[in-house]
């Protein structure tokens, strides 16, 4: 039987309804609503954390950040991990990597030491012991954007977590390094002079924090970049070998800055606001300040990556803009696709589209994402197009699913075992779909790594309960009658035995997913 080959897009920070094919009314996605057309469309599928880096973690490795340790941004993928695709290019396959990775640190800006436990002087071995627990040193580095902005020419090692060939986007909106750096500066004489707010174009009344028109034009844009270098990785692949390709697009990330035709393809006045939007956070019942305290911080410093409030003009201008780059990538996906069928690859290739989190884009009045665990920053989409099954055309599947699920799912589909500490299910195996089970450290470790600020969210096919560290209180939507979130019934006591019941099933999940991924060598 022939082994399929496996073609993964994902998008960084996209709802699951800014699409065609999920019922947005204005947003225009032709060649991944056609994907759905003749596929899958998932439409609980969930993260395992709504941050970029755990997440993507998660993806890759089919384990929660607890368990692979990236628990938060700032804390890199070991390079011991075991990855789909190292799987998969152990059993023979080839495998790329294009665009956003994020499995290690974007920066080298030195977060603030862990404070060690107990009171007096540490000892040295202690200090020691502390240090070498950090996933640091040089090969720990390959993902610092300013690196790359100094030595375009750097040489990646590879395997990279496994793909064997990695061509990196470090960065979002028009502020993008990496391998994209080089490729850049081969084709404009001064590409600084395109980028970033100070060398925008007139933006026609556009005044949204963090939006601006781009000089960078179409064809140097990182999504035109991507889009390009995952067709030369096609146009190198042949029928007898499989290969695995991950096409990962920087955007729709903020800052918002999409190129050309694609600023002013969707009118603001156009936009329909998410029904939540005049139903501030500060507005449900039994929240308290701390909870809040990612939105007073975005409040403060709406150009950094704190949610923040906007009102309904600023709102319909991010989204237009959002919508904008989602239409490009939409089109790179198109011409990616193209590249397939070309090279006469497509009829053995499954195609998926997914993305590593969502953003607020409006919700409860605020945009992008960190703070509440709302559905638009934890559903995203899920769409898997197999040619080998063409009686799933236009399926929606209503199964829970999660981030860690995608590696278990494309390696079952290869033929092939699931390795020992992968957590995740086959989203289309037997076994009864699981709830799904969110971490995440919290807003404080960002700016205190020894906060105490943990969320933990359970999912179910009907309900979101979440608990919060430290705080004798929580957050129980009914997803069913109260989809957009609107009503904390936590204190409800016509709700209480809800409540019991899933903080018993939170118990349950918490059980079942722990660490697996050492097994016994000996019955010592």
């Amino acid at each position: 039987m022939r082994r399929p080959s496996f073609v993964l897009f994902i998008t960084d920070q996209q709802r699951a309804d800014h699409l065609g094919c999920y019922g947005n009314p204005t947003l225009r996605t032709p060649h991944i609503d056609g994907l759905a057309e003749r596929g899958v469309r998932f439409e609980r599928f969930h993260v395992a954390t709504p941050i970029c880096q755990p997440n993507r973690a998660a993806l890759v490795t089919g384990q929660m950040p607890s368990v692979n340790g990236v628990r938060q941004n700032g804390i890199p993928l070991g390079l011991d991990s075991l990855t789909f695709a190292e799987v998969l290019r152990e059993s023979g396959y080839r495998s790329g990597y294009i665009g956003k990775a994020h499995f290690q640190n974007v920066t080298d800006i030195a977060a603030p030491p862990r404070a060690l436990g107990g009171e007096g002087e540490a000892p040295p071995e202690a200090v020691a012991l502390s240090r070498r627990s950090q996933r640091d040193g040089p090969d720990y580095g390959w993902e610092v954007r300013r690196r790359w902005a100094a030595q375009p020419g750097l040489a990646l090692p590879t395997p990279y977590y496994g793909f064997e060939h990695a061509r990196l986007c470090i960065g979002h909106g028009d502020l993008v390094d990496g391998h994209y750096t080089a490729w850049l500066r081969e084709r404009h004489p001064d590409p600084e002079s395109l980028r970033g707010p100070a060398n925008a174009l007139p933006q026609a009344g556009i005044t949204a924090p963090q939006c601006w028109r781009t000089a960078v034009p179409e064809a140097l844009y990182p999504t035109g970049y991507v889009k390009q270098q995952a067709c030369d990785f096609l146009a190198d692949q042949d029928a007898d070998t499989p290969f695995v390709l991950v096409v990962s697009f920087p955007d729709p990330h903020h800052p918002f800055t999409p190129p050309g035709r694609y600023w002013s393809l969707y009118d603001p006045d156009d936009v329909v606001l998410p029904a939540s939007f005049h139903h501030p956070v500060e507005a449900i019942a039994g929240i308290p300040p701390e909870a809040l305290e990612a939105y007073r911080w975005g409040a403060e410093d709406p150009e950094s990556h704190w949610p923040f409030a906007v009102g309904e003009r600023h709102a319909r201008e991010i989204i237009a803009l959002n919508y904008g780059s989602i239409a490009m990538v939409d089109d790179a996906v198109g011409e990616v696709l193209a590249c397939l069928k070309a090279q006469g690859l497509a009829d053995d290739t499954v195609v998926a589209f997914t993305s590593d989190h969502g953003d607020y884009m409006g919700d409860h009045g605020s945009v992008l994402k960190m703070g509440l665990h709302f559905q638009s920053v934890l559903r995203v989409p899920l769409i898997w197009h197999d040619p080998g099954d063409p009686a799933a055309g236009g399926r929606v599947s209503r199964r829970l699913g999660s981030a860690i699920d995608l590696a278990p799912t494309l390696l079952q589909r290869a033929g092939l075992r699931v390795p020992v500490g992968m957590q995740g299910q086959d989203l289309f195996g037997d076994a009864p779909a699981a709830d799904v089970l969110v971490e995440d450290p919290g807003i404080r470790v960002f700016r205190d790594s020894d906060a105490r600020c943990s969320v933990i969210s359970l999912v179910t096919e009907r309900w979101r309960l979440s608990l919060f560290e430290g705080l004798a209180w929580g957050e129980l939507y009914d997803l069913a009658d109260d989809p957009h979130e609107l009503d904390n019934r936590w204190d409800d006591p016509a709700w209480r035995e809800v409540r019991l019941e899933l903080q018993h099933r939170l118990n349950q999940r918490l059980v079942a997913l722990r660490d697996k991924s050492l097994v016994a060598t000996a019955r010592a």
